[in-house]
């Protein structure tokens, strides 16, 4: 009782003259420098069949953008992935690799490229990459590794960098067969 009592003294009355003057709706009102004259468009309208050729160039030329940048995006996802980042690794640790290319191993180029598939969760990988050293040769790795389920580690078929027209297999470096 208390709390109604309270509630209807903080009431604040409105009008319905207020009410009414905020919910009204006015047309604007415009405003003419000689009211005898109509108000009149005196240019013509824009052709919208004009150019038809310009934007349909700009269109394929967006499309095309959008394509280079889709497959920017998914080689930098495969560039970053812990199969390139360990692949990475052994180049850099073999001393082989390093005799043929020197130290400081790392990607060629200024915009990395991995060709292939890389697809880790139905377990093929099937890459290649060009690798770049301190002695400034250019390798090319080239990674065959599979498994055939998740709960297997990769079985890997071919692992092998091609420098100057020699090839170097880094199975053999370990043993017979490597998994990742």
């Amino acid at each position: 009782m208390l709390g109604r009592s309270i509630a209807g003294r903080l009431r604040i009355p409105v009008g319905r003259v207020s009410f009414q003057r905020f919910m009204a709706s006015k047309e604007p009102e415009i405003v003419l420098k000689d009211k005898l004259r109509p108000l009149r468009i005196d240019r013509e309208l824009p052709d919208p069949t004009k150019d038809v050729n310009k934007r349909r160039l700009q269109f394929v030329a967006f499309l095309g953008l959008m394509g280079a940048s889709l497959a920017m995006i998914f080689n930098y996802e495969k560039t970053q992935s812990p199969v390139i980042s360990n692949t990475l690794y052994h180049m850099r640790r073999s001393p082989k690799i390093r005799e043929v290319l020197g130290d400081q191993i790392d990607f060629d180029g200024l915009v990395p490229w991995v060709s292939g598939e890389l697809n880790q969760v139905s377990g093929d990988v099937n890459i290649k990459f060009y690798l770049k050293g301190s002695k400034g040769k250019v390798g090319e790795v080239k990674l065959v590794a599979d498994r055939e389920n998740q709960r297997q580690e990769f079985l890997i078929h071919e692992w092998s960098v091609q420098v100057d027209g020699k090839k170097y297999d880094l199975l053999a470096e370990n043993g017979a067969t490597r998994t990742l």
